[in-house]
């Protein structure tokens, strides 16, 4: 099955981040590539409830603020995010590719303090 980028769902999650979601019939996995100029979340942190979510640097750089630490990262690494992990991401013109297993969903996705 063949994506093409023109097919994804554009989404502005904030005015510092914006994701492109490739959609397909499967439950098992997710995939989005999403573009921060900033912090995400804006305030507060972000956890996924109910699945893990790999983070893959494309380009630029940023830093993942976690329950774990902080961690700088830039084109070539990969953060792996368990499920239930706190965190927020500030970027300067950083794009990662996401995978989350299982798919994402909306339902289990939290900003907590």
């Amino acid at each position: 099955m063949l994506i093409r980028k023109e097919e994804t769902i554009k989404k502005q999650n904030s005015a510092d981040c914006t994701v492109w979601e490739y959609e397909y019939p499967s439950d098992g996995f997710s995939f989005a590539v999403a573009l921060i100029k900033g912090r995400y979340p804006q305030e507060d942190s972000a956890v996924n409830t109910q699945c893990e979510e790999i983070y893959y640097v494309i380009n630029g750089s940023g830093v993942i603020h976690s329950a774990k630490g902080d961690f700088p990262i830039e084109k070539g690494d990969l953060y792996h995010f368990e499920k239930g992990e706190k965190y927020w991401v500030e970027g300067a013109d950083l794009s990662v590719s996401i995978i989350n297993v299982p798919k994402w969903t909306p339902e289990q996705y939290k900003i907590v303090k």
